[in-house]
Protein backbone atom coordinates (compact mmCIF):
# COMPACT_ATOMS: atom_id res chain seq x y z
CA UNK A 1 0.00 0.00 0.00
CA UNK A 2 2.68 2.26 0.82
CA UNK A 3 4.43 1.49 -2.30
CA UNK A 4 1.32 2.01 -4.28
CA UNK A 5 0.56 5.71 -2.69
CA UNK A 6 4.18 6.73 -3.43
CA UNK A 7 3.86 5.81 -6.88
CA UNK A 8 0.51 7.96 -6.69
CA UNK A 9 1.99 10.69 -5.09
CA UNK A 10 4.66 10.86 -7.95
CA UNK A 11 2.18 10.32 -10.24
CA UNK A 12 0.46 13.33 -9.17
CA UNK A 13 3.24 15.51 -8.88
CA UNK A 14 4.76 14.74 -12.24
CA UNK A 15 0.89 15.88 -13.57
CA UNK A 16 1.43 19.16 -11.65
CA UNK A 17 4.83 20.37 -12.12
CA UNK A 18 6.17 18.32 -15.50
CA UNK A 19 9.77 17.88 -15.34
CA UNK A 20 10.87 19.19 -18.65
CA UNK A 21 13.75 19.44 -21.55
CA UNK A 22 14.58 23.44 -20.78
CA UNK A 23 15.44 23.56 -24.60
CA UNK A 24 12.45 22.45 -26.47
CA UNK A 25 10.08 22.44 -23.07
CA UNK A 26 8.86 18.63 -24.09
CA UNK A 27 8.40 16.80 -20.35
CA UNK A 28 11.18 14.20 -19.82
CA UNK A 29 10.83 10.63 -19.32
CA UNK A 30 14.50 9.55 -18.14
CA UNK A 31 16.51 11.84 -19.26
CA UNK A 32 17.96 15.36 -16.97
CA UNK A 33 16.96 18.77 -17.71
CA UNK A 34 18.03 18.56 -21.34
CA UNK A 35 15.85 15.90 -23.79
CA UNK A 36 17.77 13.56 -25.97
CA UNK A 37 16.62 14.82 -29.25
CA UNK A 38 17.92 18.52 -27.94
CA UNK A 39 21.18 16.99 -26.66
CA UNK A 40 21.69 15.93 -30.14
CA UNK A 41 20.60 18.32 -32.15
CA UNK A 42 19.80 21.31 -30.53
CA UNK A 43 23.64 23.28 -30.82
CA UNK A 44 26.00 23.46 -33.28
CA UNK A 45 29.05 20.86 -32.99
CA UNK A 46 32.21 22.17 -32.54
CA UNK A 47 35.31 20.88 -34.40
CA UNK A 48 37.47 18.73 -33.21
CA UNK A 49 41.16 19.34 -35.27
CA UNK A 50 43.81 19.08 -32.63
CA UNK A 51 45.05 22.29 -31.32
CA UNK A 52 43.60 24.08 -33.96
CA UNK A 53 40.46 23.27 -33.21
CA UNK A 54 39.61 26.97 -31.97
CA UNK A 55 39.39 29.29 -34.99
CA UNK A 56 41.31 32.56 -34.04
CA UNK A 57 42.91 30.55 -30.83
CA UNK A 58 46.54 30.37 -30.83
CA UNK A 59 47.80 27.50 -28.69
CA UNK A 60 51.39 26.72 -27.90
CA UNK A 61 53.12 23.34 -29.14
CA UNK A 62 52.77 21.55 -25.79
CA UNK A 63 49.03 22.11 -26.43
CA UNK A 64 48.34 18.59 -27.68
CA UNK A 65 44.52 18.97 -28.43
CA UNK A 66 41.47 21.39 -27.98
CA UNK A 67 38.13 19.49 -28.10
CA UNK A 68 34.95 21.63 -27.14
CA UNK A 69 31.27 20.05 -27.64
CA UNK A 70 29.30 22.84 -29.20
CA UNK A 71 29.96 26.47 -30.87
CA UNK A 72 28.85 29.07 -27.92
CA UNK A 73 25.60 30.69 -29.83
CA UNK A 74 25.53 34.39 -27.71
CA UNK A 75 21.95 34.94 -26.42
CA UNK A 76 20.86 31.44 -27.85
CA UNK A 77 19.80 28.23 -26.08
CA UNK A 78 23.14 26.69 -25.38
CA UNK A 79 24.13 30.45 -23.96
CA UNK A 80 21.01 30.09 -21.44
CA UNK A 81 21.74 26.30 -20.38
CA UNK A 82 25.40 27.24 -19.49
CA UNK A 83 23.95 30.45 -17.37
CA UNK A 84 21.44 27.75 -15.28
CA UNK A 85 24.63 25.86 -14.49
CA UNK A 86 26.76 28.70 -13.33
CA UNK A 87 23.90 31.00 -11.79
CA UNK A 88 20.90 28.93 -10.94
CA UNK A 89 22.27 26.19 -8.95
CA UNK A 90 21.69 23.58 -12.15
CA UNK A 91 24.69 21.29 -10.87
CA UNK A 92 23.15 17.86 -11.92
CA UNK A 93 22.92 19.98 -15.58
CA UNK A 94 26.92 20.36 -14.90
CA UNK A 95 27.55 16.62 -15.03
CA UNK A 96 24.79 15.73 -17.87
CA UNK A 97 26.78 18.11 -20.13
CA UNK A 98 29.83 16.62 -19.16
CA UNK A 99 29.06 13.20 -20.14
CA UNK A 100 28.11 14.50 -23.79
CA UNK A 101 31.44 15.98 -23.76
CA UNK A 102 33.13 13.00 -22.27
CA UNK A 103 31.46 10.42 -25.22
CA UNK A 104 33.24 12.95 -27.60
CA UNK A 105 36.87 12.79 -26.04
CA UNK A 106 36.21 9.06 -25.79
CA UNK A 107 35.00 8.99 -30.05
CA UNK A 108 37.82 11.05 -30.57
CA UNK A 109 40.31 9.31 -28.71
CA UNK A 110 41.22 11.79 -26.50
CA UNK A 111 40.86 9.71 -23.36
CA UNK A 112 40.64 5.65 -23.68
CA UNK A 113 40.02 3.22 -20.82
CA UNK A 114 43.62 2.53 -21.10
CA UNK A 115 44.55 5.81 -20.40
CA UNK A 116 45.81 7.28 -16.79
CA UNK A 117 44.47 10.79 -17.35
CA UNK A 118 43.71 13.61 -14.98
CA UNK A 119 40.81 15.88 -15.01
CA UNK A 120 41.71 19.26 -13.76
CA UNK A 121 38.82 21.63 -13.89
CA UNK A 122 39.48 25.23 -13.38
CA UNK A 123 39.87 26.22 -10.25
CA UNK A 124 37.12 29.06 -8.76
CA UNK A 125 37.64 31.62 -6.48
CA UNK A 126 36.62 30.30 -3.01
CA UNK A 127 34.33 33.69 -2.58
CA UNK A 128 32.62 32.67 -5.89
CA UNK A 129 32.25 29.00 -5.36
CA UNK A 130 30.62 29.93 -1.42
CA UNK A 131 28.37 31.71 -3.78
CA UNK A 132 27.12 29.41 -5.86
CA UNK A 133 27.75 26.43 -4.22
CA UNK A 134 30.05 24.65 -6.62
CA UNK A 135 32.69 24.98 -9.09
CA UNK A 136 30.58 24.39 -12.37
CA UNK A 137 33.62 23.41 -14.22
CA UNK A 138 34.31 20.66 -11.93
CA UNK A 139 30.57 19.23 -12.53
CA UNK A 140 31.07 19.38 -16.01
CA UNK A 141 34.36 16.90 -14.72
CA UNK A 142 32.43 14.32 -12.67
CA UNK A 143 30.23 13.88 -16.17
CA UNK A 144 33.63 13.51 -18.32
CA UNK A 145 35.07 10.90 -15.30
CA UNK A 146 31.62 9.23 -15.25
CA UNK A 147 32.34 8.23 -18.94
CA UNK A 148 35.70 7.99 -19.38
CA UNK A 149 37.05 6.56 -15.83
CA UNK A 150 39.54 9.45 -15.59
CA UNK A 151 40.46 10.44 -12.28
CA UNK A 152 39.72 14.44 -11.28
CA UNK A 153 42.58 16.44 -9.81
CA UNK A 154 42.46 17.14 -5.98
CA UNK A 155 40.87 20.50 -5.66
CA UNK A 156 43.68 21.24 -3.00
CA UNK A 157 46.45 21.03 -5.65
CA UNK A 158 45.72 24.22 -7.84
CA UNK A 159 43.51 26.43 -6.14
CA UNK A 160 42.41 30.18 -7.47
CA UNK A 161 43.87 33.01 -5.47
CA UNK A 162 43.05 36.13 -7.41
CA UNK A 163 39.34 36.86 -7.69
CA UNK A 164 39.42 38.47 -11.10
CA UNK A 165 36.48 40.22 -13.03
CA UNK A 166 34.69 38.10 -15.14
CA UNK A 167 36.28 37.95 -18.82
CA UNK A 168 33.22 38.73 -20.70
CA UNK A 169 33.44 41.53 -23.19
CA UNK A 170 37.05 42.01 -22.39
CA UNK A 171 39.95 41.75 -25.05
CA UNK A 172 42.35 39.74 -25.39
CA UNK A 173 45.20 41.68 -24.29
CA UNK A 174 42.85 42.92 -20.88
CA UNK A 175 41.62 38.76 -20.58
CA UNK A 176 46.08 37.89 -20.33
CA UNK A 177 46.25 40.36 -17.77
CA UNK A 178 42.98 40.14 -15.83
CA UNK A 179 44.13 36.17 -15.01
CA UNK A 180 47.95 36.74 -14.71
CA UNK A 181 48.88 35.14 -11.45
CA UNK A 182 45.61 34.18 -10.94
CA UNK A 183 46.08 30.30 -9.50
CA UNK A 184 48.49 28.54 -7.18
CA UNK A 185 50.03 25.06 -7.51
CA UNK A 186 50.17 23.88 -3.85
CA UNK A 187 50.54 20.42 -4.20
CA UNK A 188 52.00 19.18 -7.37
CA UNK A 189 53.04 15.69 -6.20
CA UNK A 190 48.94 14.84 -6.61
CA UNK A 191 49.99 14.97 -10.49
CA UNK A 192 52.33 12.47 -9.94
CA UNK A 193 53.76 12.95 -13.50
CA UNK A 194 50.36 11.49 -15.14
CA UNK A 195 48.82 13.67 -18.46
CA UNK A 196 46.37 15.86 -17.54
CA UNK A 197 43.61 17.64 -19.73
CA UNK A 198 41.73 21.11 -18.13
CA UNK A 199 37.96 21.10 -17.79
CA UNK A 200 36.17 24.11 -18.25
CA UNK A 201 32.64 24.90 -19.30
CA UNK A 202 33.53 27.42 -22.34
CA UNK A 203 36.93 29.14 -24.22
CA UNK A 204 37.35 32.17 -25.58
CA UNK A 205 40.58 33.24 -26.17
CA UNK A 206 42.29 30.73 -24.07
CA UNK A 207 43.34 33.36 -21.64
CA UNK A 208 42.24 31.26 -18.42
CA UNK A 209 43.17 28.02 -19.08
CA UNK A 210 46.82 28.34 -20.84
CA UNK A 211 46.94 30.66 -17.41
CA UNK A 212 46.53 27.31 -15.27
CA UNK A 213 48.24 24.69 -18.13
CA UNK A 214 51.73 27.20 -17.74
CA UNK A 215 51.37 26.80 -14.33
CA UNK A 216 50.82 23.11 -14.31
CA UNK A 217 53.12 21.72 -17.33
CA UNK A 218 56.40 22.59 -15.22
CA UNK A 219 55.38 19.56 -13.47
CA UNK A 220 53.13 16.72 -15.41
CA UNK A 221 52.56 16.72 -19.30
CA UNK A 222 49.23 18.68 -20.09
CA UNK A 223 47.49 16.82 -22.90
CA UNK A 224 45.61 20.05 -23.76
CA UNK A 225 42.08 21.71 -22.86
CA UNK A 226 38.39 20.26 -23.18
CA UNK A 227 35.28 22.50 -23.10
CA UNK A 228 31.79 22.55 -23.29
CA UNK A 229 31.15 25.64 -25.65
CA UNK A 230 34.08 27.31 -27.62
CA UNK A 231 32.96 31.39 -28.16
Amino acid sequence: MRKFISMVARDVRELLYPVICLVCGDRLRDETHLCSFCLDHAFEPANSEGNDACEGLIMPEWIRMQDSLWEFDKGGFLQDVLHQVKYSGLAALGVTLGRQLGYKLRRNRWLTADMKTVLLPVPLHPARKRKRGYNQSAKIAEGVADVTGSVIADEKAVIRVKKTRTQTGLSARVRRANIDSAFRLQHKELFRDEPVIIIDDVITTGATTLELAGLVRKHTDVIGIATIARA
